[in-house]
Order: structure tokens, then sequence, then C-alpha cells
């Protein structure tokens, strides 16, 4: 297998938000469906009880700002991504960690910035979170109006899952993926940003899911639902950890793009 390269020196950066909602939607898919997805060889497939797992988040961030500088201007946004379990052979040890195939967020300072400050491309979109007394509805959409994710949550007493024993496996599995990577604003690299955040409690939920807009771009993964749950009130931090690639240096910087902020109508 060839190791991944990082790419030159990368400046350090950290986005830093209060998070206030957080809604995990877990997919179940066999392992050889979700190899046939994964951009690199040296990501690969992560494996709980037969299964691998992907998962929708859908975060409502208050307080969002660059560290250090303090959160004055009170940005929030409701972002969402669709985050997959994997095992990062690149280092000296396999390790857990996470594939990102798209991360979008509605707030237009963090569409614009993100080329720079994450070398990625966050396209944009407009939605809602509403919780009431029958439960949370959910819909996203793009910004053309194309469905995004819509569902709908409520409460249940009892976590249940065919992939994670208990409510505290399931917790395990999203606290080692600390790591993650993401197609990036250069072809055949990959932008890792390393997730620190507080221990939160996770609260089980049922989902019925109306839209799930991955079914349609891996029509072969044959997602199934598996599980939900619900967390509040923690600090994120997201710190650029540069890009890899399996390429040189040398003929990436030949095939460097024009960086594009307008990502407003981009579906990435």
């Amino acid at each position: 297998m060839v190791k991944p390269k990082k790419i030159g020196p990368s400046i350090p950066r950290t986005v830093v938000a209060h998070m206030r909602e957080r809604y995990i939607v877990n997919f179940r898919l066999k392992p050889e469906a979700l190899a046939r997805h994964l951009p690199v060889p040296w990501l690969q497939p992560q494996v709980v009880n037969g299964w691998s797992v992907l998962s929708f988040c859908i975060l409502k961030l208050n307080d969002l700002t660059l560290w250090p500088i303090p959160s004055i201007f009170g940005f929030s946004t409701l972002s969402c991504a669709y985050r997959v379990g994997v095992i990062d052979m690149s280092g000296d040890a396999p390790e857990p960690s996470v594939y990102v195939t798209d991360r979008n967020a509605d707030l237009p300072v963090v569409i614009r910035t993100a080329p720079l400050l994450l070398a990625d491309a966050i396209p944009a979109l407009k939605g809602h979170v509403r919780t009431g007394h029958g439960g949370t509805s959910i819909s996203l959409t793009y910004m053309d109006g194309q469905p995004l994710f819509s569902g709908e949550m409520t409460t249940v007493p009892a976590f249940s899952s065919s992939v994670f024993g208990t409510l505290d496996d399931f917790a395990a599995f999203i606290k080692a993926g600390a790591s993650s990577y993401t197609p990036s604003v250069l072809p055949d690299a990959l932008a890792r940003v390393d997730l620190y955040k507080e221990d939160v409690e996770y609260r089980p939920l049922q989902a019925k899911v109306e839209v799930n807009s991955l079914d349609g771009v891996w029509p072969d993964a044959g997602l199934e639902y598996d599980s939900a749950v619900f967390a509040s009130g923690a600090k994120y931090m997201w710190s650029y950890r540069g890009l890899w690639s399996e390429r040189t240096k040398r003929q990436l910087k030949e095939r460097r793009p024009t960086v594009q902020f307008d990502a407003v109508h981009a579906r990435g």
C-alpha cells in the first residue's frame, strides 16, 4: 500500500464553537459496500459487529469563531455532514478515523472562508430544525431547493441498534473518531481536520427518515437505518492538520486550481 504524503507545512488554525444541539442518524452497511466508496486505499472500512456505519450529523452551533479571536459577533449556524467510520492505515499503526463525504452550512461567512481555513469547500444549505410536543422535525435542502435530508425524531426510553450493543458502545465509537478526512479544494488530496470536543451525554431517539440524499449518490451501498441519538451543550474545536495525498507535492502544485469562494450553489 502506498502511504500518503503530507503536502508541505500547514499553518495551524482552529475553529471553535459551542454545540447547542446535535442529532446523529446512523445507517449500517456492509464493509465491502463501503469500501467501493472510499477515495484512497489507506482509508479502510471500520467494522463493528460485522457492519460499517455511516452517520448523518446535524449541528446547531453558537459562538462560532477562529481561535484565539473572541466570539464577539455571536455567529450561529446550522450545519450537517455525512461521516463514515474508517480505519486510517497511513501511520505506524492503524487507528480509527472518519471520512466526511461533504460538509454543508447555512452561514455565509463559513461558506466563504472554509476553502482558506480548512481547505474544504462547504456548500450552502437552507432548512430548519423544529422541536414540538410530538418530537423534532428536520428539513434540509440545497440552495436550489433539492432535498438533502428530512425526517422526524422522537425521544424513546431505550437505545436500540443492530450495530452497537449499548449507548456507551456508540459513544465510544464516536469519541474514537477524532481525526477526519474530506475531499479538499485541491484535486487528489484530502484535507485532515481533527475534532476535539467535551464529553457529552447521548440520549436515544427514534428517527423516521423521509429523505436521505446519499441514497441517490450511493445507490449500491444498501444503506439501512440503524439508530439515532441526541446530544447538547459542549465545546467543539476543529483543528486543520493539512493536506494528504498519494501524489507528490510537485505533482499537486502542477494541478493547483484557483480557489473558488462562491460555493453557494455548489453541491460538492
